[in-house]
């Protein structure tokens, strides 16, 4: 997120016109991208003095039709505009410039990137962002799976006008003081929430080292994965009335969730000696 908001402060020191800067994140699905997407816009929407009618930071996701049209379609949808459908290309990019300025965006996410897979119409919808940087818009942020690594490969130009690939690689359980520390503190922050929120009657000792390793092992260290397997162990808990998540509804989440689809060979919450 930090690196999306100093793209963003860079954008507000730049005089209009002057080329803007891009950034690439485009990994697995459930690596996180689009949430820190959305940190980042209530970040910058809960300062003081912001107006609450502006979109400082404009997360867009792409329509699957992956069109230069659907490009500035979605970017319009986004800026609340009803007629986002109507017009030409050319039309809606001018459409979009207007309603950038007017709703003061400050940097542009466009999520979904990989939608565009022909390359027909890559070449197209790529030449559409460059202009966007070289125009001096708006900064971008730009997102997808690495299906989307082709729209850079084939366009050298939109390439140059990116930052190098950003990484966002999956939590490494074996990094104790950095990775792993991170994501211990995740989910000692998502078992408090429950709590605190009346989701659950107490906490559930989630931030445990031993479970969290497991976690991470089972989840493969991907953000996503680790909220499908909650979700899987929390809906049991709540039908079963349940005060919190037990090691053993965790497990049964685990083999439904990962161990059925054969992203892990061995349960790692079940491993957990017992206590």
């Amino acid at each position: 997120m930090r690196q999306m908001d100093s793209l963003r402060i860079m954008g507000l020191h730049q005089p209009e016109g002057q080329q803007r800067r891009a950034y690439r994140y485009l990994h697995q699905s459930g690596t996180g991208k689009s949430t820190c997407a959305k940190i980042l816009r209530n970040h910058v929407e809960a300062q003081d003095g912001r107006d609450p009618t502006k979109k400082p930071v404009l997360h867009v996701t792409l329509s699957t039709t992956g069109t230069p049209k659907s490009l500035a379609s979605s970017i319009l949808d986004a800026l609340g505009d009803n007629y986002s459908t109507r017009g030409e290309a050319e039309l809606l990019l001018r459409r979009v410039r207007m309603a950038l300025k007017e709703l003061s965006v400050e940097i542009l996410i466009i999520d979904e990137l990989n939608h565009f897979r022909l390359k027909s119409l890559q070449k197209d919808a790529a030449n559409t962002i460059k202009n966007i940087l070289s125009m001096g818009w708006v900064p971008v942020v730009l997102m997808g799976t690495t299906d989307a690594q082709s729209l850079f490969v084939d366009n050298r130009e939109l390439k140059n006008r990116c930052a190098p690939q950003m990484v966002l690689a999956p939590y490494d359980y074996r990094d104790v003081e950095g990775d792993l520390a991170a994501w211990t503190e995740l989910l000692g922050d998502l078992d408090t929430q429950m709590a605190d929120r009346d989701i659950l009657r107490c906490r559930s000792g989630l931030d445990d080292e031993e479970l969290a390793i497991a976690l991470c092992r089972a989840s493969n260290g991907v953000i996503g994965e680790l909220h499908n397997i909650l979700l899987a162990a929390l809906e049991q808990v709540l039908l079963a009335d349940e005060p919190s998540i037990s090691h053993r509804r965790l497990a049964e989440a685990v083999d439904a969730w990962c161990m059925q689809d054969g992203t892990i060979d061995r349960n790692y919450v079940k491993l957990i000696p017992r206590k």
